[in-house]
């Protein structure tokens, strides 16, 4: 191995649209979660996947013109947020229009 190998970064990794076990334990333990403002969240780590840093704004309730829409979840039960990669790193064979590597994972809060 060359001296420039080992500094070289390995490349992407296709896109997949692709969810395991792991990549929710993984996340829960390098996440970190924020409260931005009142009612919003910020969950921020390394995709489990691809590894790049993303950030996940995730809103406690949505506001709409006839009135407020209720979350629907017991306040003591664990609030699961669905979360999927948002990077904006090239990964090869992502379809037009879409963000990410591909992974997806629930988040417990």
């Amino acid at each position: 191995m060359t001296s420039n190998a080992r500094h070289e970064k390995p490349a992407p990794l296709p896109y997949q649209e692709i969810t395991d076990p792991g990549f929710s334990v993984a996340a829960a333990d390098a996440f970190e979660i924020q409260e931005q403002q009142m009612g919003v969240l910020s969950l921020r780590g390394p995709c489990p996947r691809c590894g790049t840093v993303i950030e996940i704004l995730v809103v406690d309730h949505i506001v709409r013109r006839w009135g407020v829409a209720a979350s629907g979840q017991d306040a003591a039960a664990p609030r699961v947020e669905p979360v999927i990669c948002t990077c904006d790193e090239p990964h090869a064979g992502r379809p037009e229009g879409r963000e990410g590597c591909g992974a997806y994972w629930n988040f417990t809060l």
